[in-house]
């Protein structure tokens, strides 16, 4: 998807990575808060978007959502 400021992230890509659909706006939104409270980001990206930066920093694996164990348990196996 492309935005106004340029950034590029594809958010099917970014399910292969983290399988699980509804934790990854939970930990964008987490992320973008302590960016807001002057966090460093940790991409080197020019947007002044916190959700941005956060997507595009779990895109890349530069932060990861703690206890993913827990999260196993929602997703659904289909047999």
């Amino acid at each position: 998807m492309k935005r106004k400021s340029g950034v590029v992230f594809n958010y099917d890509e970014l399910l292969e990575k983290i399988p699980y659909k509804y934790a990854i706006p939970v930990a964008a939104a987490r992320r973008a808060e302590a960016l807001k409270e002057f966090a460093k980001p940790l991409v080197n990206i020019r947007t002044p978007n916190f959700v941005t930066i956060a997507l595009k920093e779990l895109e890349q694996r530069k932060i990861k959502i703690k206890n993913e164990d827990v999260l196993k348990v929602l997703k659904a196996e289909v047999k």
